[in-house]
C-alpha cells in the first residue's frame, strides 16, 4: 500500500454510469461524488478494507479489483459486482442504525462530470477514467 492511502475505494461501472456515494457539505453547501470505499485500518490492507465496504454496507460482493492508482490519499480499485441486483437500481439510501446517518449511493453518467460540473473526488479520478 503506498504510504499516503488512507482510504480505499472502488469504481463499480454501469457502461457509461459510475456507482457513486453523494456527500454534502453542509457548511460550505456544496455537493460532490466519490466512489465507496473506507478509510483503511491500520491492521489491514486497502483491498481487504473496499471488499469489506461493499460486503458490510452494501450486502455485495466485489469480484476481481485492478489498481487505477493512487488520487490524494484514495488507492482506486475497479472492479464489478458479483450481485446482479446492483445494475438494475438507480440509487438507494442507506441508513446506520449506529450514527443514524444516510448514506446515498446512485449511478451517475460520466457525462454528469464532464459536460455538466458535478464534481468527482478524488481530484484527477475522472481525468483516469
Amino acid at each position: 500500500m503506498p504510504e499516503t492511502a488512507s482510504v480505499a475505494r472502488c469504481v463499480v461501472r454501469r457502461n457509461d454510469e459510475l456507482l457513486v456515494e453523494e456527500r454534502v457539505d453542509p457548511q460550505a453547501g456544496r455537493r460532490d461524488y466519490a466512489p465507496p470505499g473506507r478509510r483503511i485500518p491500520e491492521d489491514s490492507d486497502p483491498e481487504t478494507a473496499v471488499r469489506a465496504e461493499f460486503e458490510d454496507v452494501l450486502g455485495v460482493t466485489l469480484g476481481d479489483l485492478s489498481v487505477l492508482g493512487t488520487f490524494e490519499d484514495t488507492l482506486l480499485y475497479e472492479g464489478d459486482v458479483d450481485d446482479a441486483w446492483l445494475y438494475s437500481e438507480e440509487g438507494f439510501t442507506l441508513y446506520n442504525p449506529e450514527t443514524g446517518e444516510t448514506d446515498r449511493l446512485c449511478w451517475l453518467h460520466l457525462d454528469d462530470f464532464r459536460k455538466y460540473g458535478e464534481t468527482l473526488r478524488p481530484a484527477g479520478l475522472l481525468d483516469a477514467l
